[in-house]
């Protein structure tokens, strides 16, 4: 019952690059052509078995289940250090049990060429697709932001993902919320955070000993 995705690429080693290379994939019938994959993930892109994206033509997303519509891109992600081949999905899926927002996530049977090359780990893009299925593509609930420092730190270092048209001014307001004191912190967070949701958040990031929980100790 695992889809099997039929890729093919006359480079692989571009694939396995930051650049990547252009390739096409085959799945359920349908075939996607001059498409971009590369290389991605932090520490695990040194890793044997790599990680990776798939970029698609506009107008030509991949249906990966006609029950959630098109993705404009996905990733496939390395079982290197899960040999379980099962906690990024349980992970996943944690988050959707607390009521939290979460990527779609599924094994994969990843064939390269005609041959067998990875048991992998489809992570649904977080990106507009994402947020509309929960509703959340309307501009009035404000901006995804992509992470890359600690929020109580500084609003650069980040990707703004939505509303690209406005500044990084509403995340430069919660950064500076968050380092206000006592009663006045108190007040800020009460009045601009869901603290239900982040309060399960957390409890699901130290259930599955996510390394984020020490840069959320301050």
């Amino acid at each position: 019952s695992v889809p099997i995705y039929h890729w093919f690429v006359e480079t692989p080693s571009q694939a396995n690059t930051w650049q990547g290379t252009q390739c096409s994939l085959f799945y359920d019938g349908e075939f996607y052509d001059n498409i971009n994959v590369r290389k991605r993930g932090g520490s695990s892109s040194s890793w044997t078995k790599k990680s990776y994206k798939f970029d698609f033509n506009r107008g030509d997303h991949f249906e990966f289940d006609k029950a959630y519509g098109k993705a404009e891109e996905f990733n496939l992600n390395t079982t290197w250090s899960d040999k379980s081949y099962l906690r990024r999905i349980l992970c996943w899926e944690s988050y959707q049990a607390s009521g939290l927002p979460a990527c779609l996530s599924f094994p994969v049977h990843l064939r390269q060429n005609g041959e067998f090359f990875a048991l992998t780990t489809f992570v649904e893009q977080v990106d507009k697709h994402m947020l509309e299925r929960y509703g959340w593509d309307d501009d009035s609930l404000g901006a995804l932001y992509k992470m890359f420092n600690v929020l109580n730190k500084s609003s650069s270092g980040v990707e703004k993902k939505t509303r690209l048209h406005e500044s990084h001014s509403d995340l430069k307001e919660l950064v500076v919320g968050l380092k206000l004191l006592d009663q006045e912190q108190r007040n800020f967070v009460f009045d601009h955070v869901d603290i239900p949701a982040v309060v399960n958040y957390l409890a699901v990031t130290n259930l599955i000993h996510n390394i984020i929980l020490k840069y959320l100790q301050y």
